[in-house]
């Protein structure tokens, strides 16, 4: 599912926003040359396709599942890891976005419903999205 379905077919400029928003956080994760961030930036262009798993970054990234398993082992990290992180950031990113519905923004990030997207949320920030979106709208 890519974000186009996702938001329907009237969403040009939307989708150009939201474009924008996961490259100005793919250029900040360009200063680190470690795999896991060559990993981080492939997750943020995938998950604009929906294809934020492990197949479609090893084959982005050239690698294999265990040349990347054991390249990360090696910073201490894991693919879980990072892509939770890429997820995190890019929450953020898309909750400052007060067009962006709760389902979309679950959708975008790739999970399946907004129970399990608000679980995670509040586990990365221990406030529920909608509270942390009302507390950050209210400030800007």
């Amino acid at each position: 599912m890519t974000v186009k379905t996702i938001l329907g077919t009237n969403t040009t400029t939307m989708y150009r926003q939201l474009t924008d928003q996961a490259e100005k956080y793919l250029r900040s994760l360009y200063q680190q040359d470690d795999i896991a961030g060559q990993l981080k930036r492939k997750l943020a262009e995938l998950m604009s396709y929906g294809e934020a798993n492990a197949d479609a970054a090893c084959g982005a990234l050239k690698l294999s599942r265990r040349t990347l398993q054991r390249r990360l082992k090696a910073e201490r990290t894991s693919f879980q890891k990072v892509l939770k992180e890429v997820r995190a950031e890019l929450a953020i990113n898309y909750l400052r976005d007060a067009r962006l519905k709760s389902l979309e923004i679950a959708m975008l990030l790739g999970y399946s419903n907004i129970s399990t997207f608000t679980t995670a949320f509040k586990s990365w920030y221990n406030v529920p999205p909608a509270e942390y979106r009302q507390k950050f709208l209210a400030i800007s």
